[in-house]
């Protein structure tokens, strides 16, 4: 027993000696039996995106005199449905549709021989009245009628004249006029028709002013003021003066504009109603750049601007005010003297994005999709 545990102790010594001595071997057993690590694989660098490619053009501000444009159309300054003022039926159709009248021409005359009567009924109760009321006097300044009684005599004269008044209107509504000097456009009735109150009975349009009228943006409004002159052209070419008369002091509910009315003289009844019109008013020049409407854009404010390139190839929105424009290209105020206009891939680059500009030749320029891409 005693033995057994001296060969047990001398294994032991000889065990931890022979593993502090650190051979090879030893190293490599205790390697081969330790758990392999995973290998990873060195981190690789991205690599670096390419810059977005962009054509660019240079431009130059210009003087030019700022200009409002308005579209509208031509209306009448004044227009009325003439309506019937009494009952009756028609006896005398003095005007036809498309004559000129002036004002307080007849137009047209109901039957009055109902009117007559009541008037000749309306004198002869004045009369009676009259009589009554002067007895009533002299009896009262006598002392034989009562105040009470002459004073009542007074009121039914006054009422009998009231009557009187009210029959003449009645006979004097039986003769329709014209109200101002124009064109009868319209006419509903005919010689026979029985008429009420009310009922229409023509249509006249003052010829000698007429207006034309339009919208402008928000942005415009505070550059126009009643009294400007404005040059009116009219969709058949003819070409007018006229003066700005009114501005809506409200917008527009849904498309926040606001209404201008500008007085042109029409004597010659040249301008039709309804005709399209172009209204422009030339302000002070001012320093634009003139580009093409294709440029334009809106920003997530919904400003129009467009897109330019620094000089450190960085891409600035800039927000710009439309100051003249025709069919060709429109001025521009709001951008440097000098600026980098992107004239191609505009669509696929945002404000502070650098990108890789090329330079093009104004001239040169394709305005189509398919060259509006980022290569």
């Amino acid at each position: 027993m005693r033995r057994s545990l001296l060969l047990a102790l001398l294994f032991a010594v000889v065990l931890v000696g022979w593993l502090a001595s650190g051979q090879p071997f030893v190293q490599q057993w205790f390697a081969s039996s330790a758990p392999a690590e995973e290998e990873t694989a060195p981190p690789t660098e991205p690599a670096e995106r390419a810059l977005p490619r962009v054509r660019v053009v240079a431009s130059e501000a210009s003087p030019i005199s700022r200009e409002v444009v308005i579209y509208g159309r031509a209306e009448p300054k004044r227009e009325v449905t003439v309506r019937a003022e009494t009952y009756g039926r028609i006896t005398d159709v003095l005007v036809d549709k498309g004559e000129r009248v002036e004002a307080g021409e007849p137009l047209l005359r109901l039957d009055a021989r109902e009117r007559e009567a009541m008037l000749d009924k309306a004198k002869a109760l004045i009369d009676q009245r009259t009589l009554e009321f002067d007895a009533a006097t002299k009896l009262g300044a006598r002392g034989f009628q009562a105040e009470t009684q002459v004073a009542g005599a007074a009121a039914a004269l006054e009422e009998a004249r009231a009557e009187l008044r009210a029959r003449e209107v009645e006979l004097e509504n039986t003769r329709v006029v014209a109200p101002f000097a124009g064109l009868i456009t319209d006419r509903v009735v005919e010689i026979g028709d029985y008429v009420d109150t009310a009922d229409p009975l023509l249509h006249v349009m003052e010829l000698e002013r007429f207006l034309v009228t339009g919208e402008i943006a928000e942005t415009q409004r505070r550059l126009l003021a009643p009294g400007m002159q404005v040059a009116v052209e009219l969709a058949d070419g003819q070409r007018r003066v006229g003066t700005l008369s009114f501005i809506s002091a409200d917008a527009a509910e849904a498309t926040r504009t606001f209404r201008v009315e500008a007085l042109i003289d029409n004597a010659d009844a040249a301008v039709p109603a309804g005709m399209s019109a172009t209204l422009r008013l030339n302000f002070a020049e001012v320093e634009a750049h003139r580009v093409s409407a294709a440029l334009l854009t809106l920003d997530a404010a919904h400003r129009l601007g467009v897109k330019i390139v620094d000089d450190e190839d960085v891409v600035r929105f800039v927000p710009v005010e439309v100051v003249r424009a025709d069919a060709e290209a429109v001025w521009l105020a709001g951008l440097p003297s000098e600026a980098w206009l992107i004239v191609v891939g505009q669509g696929f680059v945002h404000d502070g994005e650098r990108v890789a500009p090329t330079a093009v030749d104004g001239a040169e320029v394709a305005w189509n999709a398919e060259e509006d891409a980022v290569e």
